[in-house]
């Protein structure tokens, strides 16, 4: 091995290398010397000698998986100041005071827990895993993007989401352009959001917040930052729909099979341009046995047509035709839906101007249950928040 090689891997300023030895298969132990330098007593500032007792600390400094543990063997100095008649023990750049690893190998140990379970790495590293767990979440805290090194997102997602299914459940707030996640709160009752939002980590409140059709969420948005646009998601719009069909569909086919289940389902949210003829032709047989689930498909295809407006203007008017039409149907579901548009219109409306929606916050929910499940669940909740903002996307 090459020493220049093994200096700049051990990367230690302080020492020189002496040699190095493979114990095991898998352990090297390299013997660092410290570079010649007086050492000044912390009282008088004067130069201090050194007991010369032997002694050295081996310590866990690197980590190569198709190579092995790199150790350090690190001598242990004690130094006398004749002056002050004072003791102490040299601390070296980049070596704890106490500890069986250096500063590197915790920092290298904390980077391969991203997106992967403590139990696995600290397997893989050979170390116990109550001490990783707490080298993680003592250095992790370090690694979060801080407001003040970045602008103020101009739009943000915010949502609900399970810290414990059934039992708990938090608010994220999300820059929808870059799709970190800026903050993350326990509880999604009205007073708890508006608290939230409240402690909103920059100086000024975002210009546009998306939400769902919760109408606490948007009161509690207009109430806090009322200069923010609140914009109603797209897709909680076309929820509204699916689950209307889906309730119909049940209630005209309750007996069947679960894959002629999933058919019909499929039959019913996927758009008709996106069929086959004859499942079109099927969809039709199905339409003249039961009106109201026709109406119900058409009002859906309908609201597809006015999301896909491309000007803010012919946005607008599409909405205004759909509610005319749609507002006093024969079919009560579709009335239904029409007036919680009409409570929402401005919302509504709002998305032809920004054309934002809370995709970005939805996936990275995804991610969310992901890490849940990979840690079988979290007791500590602060543990789970630096976890969800660590492995969800970075800011930009």
């Amino acid at each position: 091995m090459s020493n220049q090689f093994t200096t700049d891997l051990i990367g230690l300023p302080s020492f020189q290398l002496s040699h190095w030895d493979k114990t095991t298969e898998t352990d090297w132990v390299v013997t660092l010397t410290p570079n010649p330098a007086s050492h000044l007593c912390p009282l008088c500032l004067k130069e201090s000698t050194n007991h010369a007792r032997p002694g050295y600390r081996l310590l866990r400094h690197r980590f190569i998986p198709s190579w092995g543990t790199v150790w350090v063997r690190v001598p242990v100095y004690r130094q006398r100041c004749h002056d002050c008649q004072i003791t102490w023990t040299l601390e070296w750049d980049g070596i704890p005071y106490r500890g069986t690893a250096t500063f590197a190998f915790r920092q290298m140990a904390v980077e391969l827990c991203q997106k992967r379970d403590l139990l696995s790495v600290s397997k893989q590293l050979g170390i116990c895993y109550t001490t990783l767990e707490r080298w993680y979440y003592q250095l992790a805290p370090q690694l979060l993007a801080k407001p003040q090194d970045h602008l103020t997102p101009t739009m943000v997602c915010l949502d609900e989401f399970a810290l414990q299914k059934g039992h708990k459940y938090g608010v994220n707030l999300m820059d929808a352009q870059s799709g970190h996640i800026w903050q993350v709160t326990e509880g999604r009752s009205r007073e708890q959001v508006r608290q939230a939002l409240m402690n909103w980590p920059f100086a000024t409140p975002p210009q546009v917040v998306v939400t769902d059709l919760a109408p606490g969420m948007a009161e509690t948005v207009r109430g806090v930052w009322k200069d923010a646009t609140v914009v109603a998601d797209k897709f909680h719009v076309i929820q509204l729909f699916s689950k209307s069909l889906e309730a119909a569909r049940k209630r005209t086919r309750s007996r069947g099979t679960h894959r002629r289940g999933r058919h019909e389902q499929r039959l019913l949210h996927t758009p008709p341009d996106k069929l086959k003829p004859e499942e079109q032709e099927e969809l039709k047989a199905w339409f003249a046995q039961d009106p109201h689930l026709e109406r119900l498909y058409n009002a859906l295809q309908h609201m597809r047509t006015v999301y896909a407006a491309q000007t803010e203007e012919s946005g607008k008017e599409a909405l205004q035709q759909w509610i005319t039409e749609h507002l006093t149907s024969p079919t009560s579901a579709v009335r239904s839906i029409a007036k919680t548009i009409v409570q929402w219109r401005q919302s509504v409306q709002n998305y032809f101007s920004f054309r934002v929606t809370n995709a970005p916050i939805e996936g990275t929910h995804n991610k969310v249950k992901v890490i849940k499940r990979r840690a079988y669940g979290y007791r500590n909740i602060e543990r789970f928040k630096i976890r969800i903002r660590l492995e969800c996307k970075p800011a930009i």
